[in-house]
């Protein structure tokens, strides 16, 4: 009987089909970090608040995923992972805290998430929004300067609502010589911006007036509005 001797290419082929089924499994023994939703949006945030999210991570690999580093894009944003190794299959989360307060306008912070993912050793996270002041005077402070008897000593100040209308429930003034008026809302006016007129009392003796006007608007949760008012009063010119 004849003897089959195989080819030279089958015989390659055997001895990579081999060597591939020696690799494939030290192959495939290796953490995966996974986030499935890493940029949250966290719409329109009072800019008075913190913003709170859990970014959920898990491990899709073979391998423990160990958790090395932390860090954010900027000091206003505080990270930390619940827990520093992931087994395979096993879910961890990442929380982040925003500040907002004192910002106004966009926002969008990054943070990254250092592993011993060999594929992934960095993974990007975002959180965005917009920072929006709820409540504002404009503008947010009077100074009158020098003021003589024949300047003008009044100002119009407005109490301006992100959140749409508003009223002004009480006005007052820590200086006797602050005299303050609410004034109508205006035809046609939508009612998110209202104003009052701060006037200088005539009688006012010479020197300077410091002072602050404090209003309170019907929305409860917000907090009072403290305006400060500053003038130097002038004597009349020698005749």
């Amino acid at each position: 009987m004849k003897a089959i001797c195989p080819s030279v290419s089958a015989l390659l082929a055997l001895a990579a089909l081999s060597v591939s089924a020696q690799e494939t499994p030290e192959a495939a023994l290796k953490p995966r970090i996974v986030c499935d939703a890493p940029i949250f949006d966290f719409g329109e945030r009072n800019n008075t608040e913190f913003v709170e999210h859990d970014f959920p991570i898990r491990n899709a690999g073979t391998l423990s995923l160990e958790i090395r580093n932390v860090h954010a894009s900027c000091g206003c944003t505080a990270v930390k992972p619940s827990q520093n190794v992931i087994p395979p299959g096993g879910e961890a989360s990442i929380r982040a805290r925003l500040d907002l307060r004192g910002r106004n306008g966009y926002q969008q912070k990054s943070i990254t998430v250092q592993s011993n993912d060999p594929d992934t050793p960095n993974l990007g996270l975002q959180l965005k929004g917009t920072a929006i002041q709820p409540l504002r005077a404009q503008p947010s402070a009077l100074f009158f300067g020098r003021i003589g008897p024949t300047d003008v000593r009044s100002r119009v100040c407005e109490i301006i609502s992100a959140r749409g209308p508003i009223q002004i429930a009480s006005l007052r003034a820590d200086h006797p010589g602050l005299l303050l008026k609410t004034l109508d809302l205006e035809p046609g006016a939508d009612g998110s911006v209202r104003k009052f007129e701060l006037t200088l009392d005539p009688e006012l003796p010479e020197g300077s007036v410091n002072g602050s006007v404090f209003v309170q608007t019907d929305q409860a949760d917000q907090p009072e509005l403290s305006i400060p008012v500053a003038a130097y009063v002038v004597p009349a010119a020698a005749p």
